[in-house]
């Protein structure tokens, strides 16, 4: 096992034990070896997936989901200052992102609304419970391209389908790419709800953001989009 799988290895370890302090420390090491930060970040998204998936199954409660959560912002404020991407670069795109109603868990949404950022997106980022209506009317004065949904648990899924229900009622499916994810959310749930993406990381979300807005194609999209 390569040093770097150690490091990844740890990093998984002390999120998953909610073990903020060791994971910062974690972090700073990752930092210090040169590591690909993108890919420290996928490995602290894949840990963050379980424990969402853990809380949906009642393994674990509130409490837990809160420390987790805090444990990743931690990891994210290490990595951060040294993910490559500039404040002067050229904007890719607007994002307008939220979790959900129903859905007061912000941890994968935060961590996705950073990846964007990094990576050249100008992002307006609702917070959590935000209601279809909000989302569209921010999107469209925002004159944003691409709306993206996050849902950790599956009785909040249903208002991603909305989302997109409610920009087919008002006639603006063809102004904007929806892009959604979250523990619970499926690819095959993605499709049956008419989604242009979806990606199971914080880093496959920004492939697939990029991916839509280099298409040169207009909402929506002819296939889902799909970054694992």
């Amino acid at each position: 096992m390569s040093d770097d799988q150690v490091l990844l290895g740890q990093l998984e370890t002390d999120i998953l034990n909610y073990d903020a302090a060791a994971a910062v420390k974690t972090a700073q090491a990752i930092v210090a070896s040169g590591m690909d930060i993108p890919s420290a970040i996928d490995c602290a998204s894949a840990a963050i997936q379980q424990i969402g998936q853990r809380f949906q199954v009642g393994d674990i409660f509130l409490p837990e989901l809160m420390l987790a959560g805090e444990t990743m912002k931690q990891c994210m404020n290490t990595f951060t200052p040294h993910l490559s991407a500039k404040g002067s670069i050229k904007r890719k795109g607007k994002v307008v992102i939220g979790a959900v109603a129903g859905d007061i868990h912000d941890i994968g949404k935060n961590l996705v609304a950073t990846m964007l950022s990094v990576n050249g997106f100008e992002v307006v980022d609702l917070g959590v419970g935000v209601q279809p209506l909000k989302l569209v009317d921010t999107a469209l004065n925002e004159n944003a391209q691409i709306i993206a949904l996050s849902a950790l648990m599956t009785t909040s899924m249903p208002y991603q389908r909305d989302t997109v229900a409610l920009l087919e009622e008002m006639g603006l499916r063809d102004k904007f790419f929806v892009v959604v994810g979250g523990g619970p959310v499926t690819g095959e749930f993605a499709r049956e709800i008419h989604a242009d993406g979806w990606g199971t990381t914080a880093v496959s979300a920004v492939r697939v953001c990029e991916r839509l807005l280099e298409s040169a194609q207009r909402p929506p999209a002819v296939e889902l989009v799909v970054e694992k």
